[in-house]
């Protein structure tokens, strides 16, 4: 990752408030801050309000540059000295104000997930999402084929991982059939879990709802902070140390987009369902192709649906010569098949005949679905009016695990009503209700019928209120922590429902902002932005908002020089737009040194700040805050461009001001503190960078706790300066005492907790090879 010595760094993104007339309120025009954090080349954010962010690994050629003169310090090989910790933070490149969007949302003390490998899970983990159907014929040879494919042994080394995929038309039964497969030998596995997979988001909510489900005898609360991607991860790490496991994912569209969790799941079985035929060998799988029913088993299956005989003892009856007739025009297809004897067995009077003559009254251009469906939804209308209508919004989200609380928003309609209309569409078998009863799903083929059987403008009608009654159902805050595991259940939807430049689903973002997910966040923000820029133009400020909150994005997934391009191509449309000393010009100028800095170009970062200082200075005062946050940038970049002397004095200055404008313990100040004593250390002066560092910790535990991460970088910190100042032993036993502490909190495999053990490897080699008092010869 470029820039000397990486830190956790500050991202600011130029934001405006904009009325719904498009005007700018004036006082509005500022930047917000997250802060970056690198840490073995991992991103993450810290706090908005301006705290520092956790100590980071630089690279080996930094640290080779960073070492003391003493001998044995530049004799060690350079592979052999652990990434020392870096300044904690910088502070934000400009205040919030009350009229702001922050682009980062204040990131809340988190709690650590437990350790994976001995966290156990809860007796009776699993989950399917709904029971198999009770009436299920003509699969037992694939059944038996499955169950041979999944328990046949292939070891590498003492790893067992067994793989299958099923595909198939869409309604052919491939969900069903991996249902009645898990279902039968869910008492053959340690766990049965159940992911909906049509993208990779689902995949990763579906991994991250596992980790949540697990924890929730060790630590129900650390699961609740984490967010998608950290929890996904762990669930992943979870399954590799449990194993006799059995993972289903439905409805994969793109093998590819199971590669990042096949490549890291060993010691279970994967059964995997797709419309897809290609691409599963690639990736380690047996496919195994579903075709439609026999004749006969569609025959027996419509009789046992109905609840007829399809013989006598005599031979052949008429009834059975009209169900084989209706399961040939039913294509045999087991969706088709279900929803017309669901139909024939719940509405009196009609026989079998009576359905094929329904049937061939409907247009003959239409797919045999549509006319299933046809009929059935004219018999559901005259039983309940309600349900048609919450079947065609329903085909306007992902088919998947609707929150069934989401309908009830619906304007003036009791949940009652809800209830019972959704009741009587499964038993027509047009939906399916989760085990619980929470969550609602849809076939896709239903769906899309739904869907082509309206016209535009009803089209668009129903669009429009799936998209306001699912906003009306996302909680009000997106940054709280407990609004987050119902913004995961609703993110598929919202990305289905929603459109990109609605408000809503910028709340979504928000979400995502606040719980981590940057990935996602950012290609759900360049859908934002596109549509904005299509429907406003590339100078109106909501599309320069998006615009910025994209570049801030793409910088929080590790593509700082894309960052930088984006900010530097912003640049000269905000002055042309706002003027050369606005404001958000400003902050787009100082988004620009700043990732400039980052992608490897130090000392034009540390020349952009000296000249934007002066002009902060004029335009907001010298004593503003945004202009405090520039100063503190500059020092950085100015110490990173190798003048560390001069950094030190910088921050220096800095720091009294800071301490009489925020006050003695505000973060900034704070942050300005640990930077102080960083840069000393820099410049040589390690016993100060220690003296300093230790009166720092001693107000961050006062502050933040004993075991807040900002608390635990002033310990890391004070325990290298300590090192570095001669006390060789001290710094072994302080990383000693730091490393069980940072697994706890951070987890075993967090970047932060790697460097503390990489540290106290060090500090321990040091002692043993008795240079307890030679650390620095310069002290």
């Amino acid at each position: 990752m470029a820039g000397a010595g990486a830190v956790g760094f500050i991202a600011a993104v130029v934001v405006v408030w904009v009325t719904s007339e498009g005007s700018v309120d004036p006082a509005g025009a500022t930047i917000g801050l997250a802060s970056l954090l690198l840490a073995a080349l991992a991103l993450r954010q810290s706090r908005t309000s301006g705290p520092p962010s956790r100590p980071a690994v630089r690279p080996a050629d930094e640290q080779q540059r960073e070492r003391t003169s003493s001998p044995d310090q530049l004799d060690l090989p350079q592979d052999e000295d652990p990434a020392h910790e870096a300044p904690v933070g910088r502070p934000p490149l400009a205040a919030a104000g009350p009229d702001l969007i922050q682009p980062g949302p204040a990131t809340p003390n988190r709690r650590a997930l437990p350790d994976a490998a001995t966290t156990a899970a809860p007796d009776g983990l699993g989950r399917l999402p709904r029971p198999p159907a009770a009436v299920f014929l003509g699969r037992g040879q694939v059944l038996t084929r499955l169950h041979r494919t999944l328990t046949r042994t292939q070891k590498t080394g003492s790893v067992v991982i067994t793989q299958a995929a099923v595909y198939g038309l869409g309604g052919i039964g491939k969900s069903e059939l991996a249902l009645q497969y898990a279902a039968r030998h869910r008492d053959k596995y340690t766990l049965v879990w159940w992911s909906e997979a049509d993208n990779p988001t689902q995949i990763q909510a579906s991994l991250a709802e596992l980790a949540r489900t697990v924890c929730v005898g060790a630590d129900s609360v650390a699961a609740a902070q984490a967010s998608a991607e950290e929890a996904a991860a762990w669930a992943l790490v979870w399954l590799a140390a449990h194993p006799g496991w059995l993972l289903i994912f439905d409805n994969v569209e793109d093998a590819e987009d199971l590669h990042p969790s096949l490549g890291r799941l060993s010691g279970g079985r994967v059964l995997i369902t797709s419309r897809r035929d290609t691409g599963w060998q690639d990736v380690g799988c047996t496919p195994i192709s579903l075709e439609v029913l026999e004749p006969e088993a569609a025959r027996q299956l419509l009789a046992k649906l109905i609840g007829i005989r399809p013989t006598t003892e005599d031979g052949e009856e008429p009834a059975a010569r009209e169900l084989a007739r209706l399961a040939e025009e039913l294509g045999f297809l087991p969706l088709a098949l279900r929803q017309a004897g669901a139909f024939i067995a719940r509405t009196p009077g009609v026989t079998v005949t009576d359905y094929r003559r329904l049937l061939h009254q409907a247009p003959d251009g239409e797919e045999v679905l549509a006319r299933v469906w046809a009929i059935t939804r004219q018999r559901i209308a005259e039983r309940d009016a309600l349900a048609p209508r919450l079947l065609a919004l329903l085909a306007c989200y992902a088919p998947d695990q609707l929150p069934v609380d989401v309908l009830h928003h619906l304007p003036e309609v009791e949940p009652v009503r809800v209830g019972k209309a959704l009741a009587l569409l499964a038993s027509y078998s047009m939906i399916t209700i989760s085990n619980d009863r929470d969550a609602v799903s849809v076939h896709r083929l239903v769906q899309a019928v739904t869907l082509a059987d309206l016209s535009g403008q009803q089209r668009r009608t129903v669009r429009e209120e799936a998209a306001s009654v699912l906003a009306a159902a996302l909680p009000e805050n997106p940054t709280v922590i407990g609004t987050w595991a119902l913004y995961g259940r609703l993110l598929p939807h919202a990305r289905t429902a929603l459109a990109p430049e609605s408000d809503a689903m910028n709340q979504v973002i928000d979400y995502l902002k606040a719980s981590g997910a940057y990935a996602t966040a950012m290609t759900v923000q360049h859908h934002r932005y596109r549509a904005l820029l299509d429907r406003d133009g590339p100078h109106h400020l909501r599309t320069l908002v998006a615009q910025a909150e994209l570049a801030y994005y793409t910088a929080m997934v590790g593509d700082v020089v894309g960052a930088r391009d984006q900010f530097a191509a912003l640049l000269p449309i905000r002055e042309r737009v706002s003027g050369a000393e606005h404001p958000d010009t400003l902050a787009v100028r100082a988004n620009l040194a700043r990732w400039s800095g980052e992608a490897g170009d130090a000392a034009g970062a540390r020349d952009q700040l000296a000249e934007l200082v002066p002009i902060r200075e004029r335009v907001s005062g010298a004593e503003h805050p945004d202009t405090l946050n520039v100063r503190a940038h500059l020092a950085y970049w100015w110490g990173e461009a190798g003048d560390a002397a001069g950094a030190r004095d910088q921050s220096a200055a800095l720091l009294p001001i800071r301490e009489r404008v925020s006050g003695a313990e505000h973060p900034d100040t704070l942050t300005d503190r640990a930077n102080l004593a960083y840069w000393s250390g820099r410049a040589g002066d390690v016993v100060g960078a220690r003296d300093q560092s230790a009166a720092l910790l001693s107000i961050r535990e006062r502050v933040l706790g004993a075991e807040h991460p900002d608390t635990l970088a002033d310990r890391a910190n004070l325990a290298r300066w300590s090192g570095e100042a001669g006390d060789v032993v001290g710094a072994r036993d302080q990383f000693a005492a730091l490393v069980p502490i940072r697994e706890r909190v951070s987890g075993a495999e967090h970047p932060d907790t790697l460097t503390a053990r990489a540290h106290l490897a060090y500090w321990t080699r040091r002692c043993e090879d008795g240079n307890a008092g030679s650390s620095n010869e310069n002290q």
